[in-house]
């Protein structure tokens, strides 16, 4: 026999914990607390586990694992300094050949519908005056905070180093890629358009700074396959347009075409020659 669940209260204990906690319709809902649900000890199995629970998704604002509000009705953040709906901090003194995640995701699929481990979306609503200074929808920072702390040398390990993101994609023998499929392991969309751009603006598909040091390069390039076809390519898309010239420039009027280049804002225009022409 099923017996139906009723609201019925659980437990007020001290600072810190709830004052009213209620289990209602199969939820618990605290109603007022300090700290909603606390954890402490020691834990030798997952703190949270949701291994066997399978979640019936019906659209952005269906079920999920964790949520906090929804697109229409978000939380409400008051917070006039730096704050966040979920913070995490941790710290490690482990040696090892190994590594630490403080988030991981692994989303696999065997369908045809395309997937995300991680997504994010900083959106700008209508402003009483002017807006934020910053919308960046990630933001990845590596810090040798201490003048003690040091970097140490690669060792023969290509995929070591310091960097704010490594963005890798790759395929093991047998899969297979479809004659017209695109794969590229950093995607750089400008979708500014019309009256959103302001002329005394400054906008780039890459934007560069330096700081004190003097970098070797602005790209650096290694391989340990066949390198690369091309060091750019431009398809008919980009023919003839901006930054690209089908006209030729140089003096004698034998380049076959040109690429036009911005020095402290005086235009430069570089001569290019088809291959077959030098040959």
């Amino acid at each position: 026999m099923t017996l139906p669940i009723v609201a019925c209260p659980l437990f007020s204990r001290g600072s810190g914990y709830a004052e009213s906690q209620y289990i209602i319709n199969g939820y618990i809902t605290i109603y007022s607390s300090t700290s909603g649900i606390a954890f402490s000890g020691t834990f030798t199995d997952d703190v949270i586990d949701f291994t066997s629970v399978v979640i019936d998704h019906t659209g952005s604002n269906g079920p999920c694992f964790i949520r906090a509000g929804t697109y229409s009705s978000p939380v409400t953040n008051a917070d006039e300094d730096q704050s966040g709906m979920i913070r995490l901090y941790g710290s490690t003194s482990a040696n090892g050949s190994s590594y630490d995640r403080g988030i991981f995701v692994c989303l696999m699929t065997t369908g045809i519908k395309g997937i995300f481990p991680i997504a994010g979306l900083a959106e700008v609503r209508a402003q009483a005056g002017n807006g934020p200074t910053k919308v960046q929808a990630a933001q990845f920072i590596c810090d040798l905070h201490t003048t003690d702390a040091k970097l140490a040398a690669l060792g023969g390990d290509a995929t070591a180093g310091m960097y704010a993101a490594w963005l890798k994609i790759t395929a093991i023998d047998g899969a297979t890629t479809a004659s017209g499929s695109r794969a590229a392991p950093l995607w750089i969309d400008n979708q500014l358009y019309g009256s959103n751009i302001n002329a005394g603006m400054e906008e780039y598909g890459i934007f560069f700074t330096t700081g004190g040091s003097v970098p070797d390069a602005v790209f650096g390039f290694e391989t340990t396959s066949s390198g690369w076809t091309y060091l750019m390519h431009f398809d008919e898309t980009c023919y003839n347009v901006a930054p690209i010239s089908t006209s030729q420039c140089d003096k004698d009027k034998d380049s076959t075409a040109s690429i036009v280049i911005s020095l402290n804002g005086t235009p430069y225009y570089i001569p290019i020659f088809a291959a077959g022409d030098l040959a």
